[in-house]
């Protein structure tokens, strides 16, 4: 039936998924000095947190994982284990509400290194 059936479900959840995803990146990209390029699949964007180095004790993505996630309460995977010190994974597999609530955190928690 998810091959045959009506696929109308599918396409309104792309939709939506994109909305997500346009929302995130644009609110990441807006906390300057934070920059985050648009994902090409999946539902995960890799902000580069590098200009958080050096501040409040942060050395790499890691640290800065543990940090936002004890100051701000916003859960993300470090970039290490994907290869990269320089970025976090952030899932947009969420409500709007919820992402809206994560950049606001995301923002006062920049504010404050």
């Amino acid at each position: 039936a998810a091959l045959t059936g009506d696929q109308a479900p599918v396409a309104r959840m792309l939709k939506e998924f994109q909305r997500r995803r346009d929302r995130l990146i644009e609110g990441l990209n807006r906390l300057s000095p934070l920059r985050c390029s648009m994902p090409g699949g999946a539902f995960y964007a890799y902000p580069n947190i590098s200009v958080a180095f050096g501040k409040s004790g942060i050395k790499n993505s890691i640290d800065f994982s543990a940090r936002l996630l004890e100051k701000a309460h916003v859960a993300v995977t470090p970039g290490e284990a994907f290869g990269t010190t320089d970025h976090v994974r952030m899932s947009y597999a969420t409500s709007m509400e919820q992402l809206e609530k994560g950049l606001n955190r995301i923002a006062e928690f920049m504010a404050g290194l």
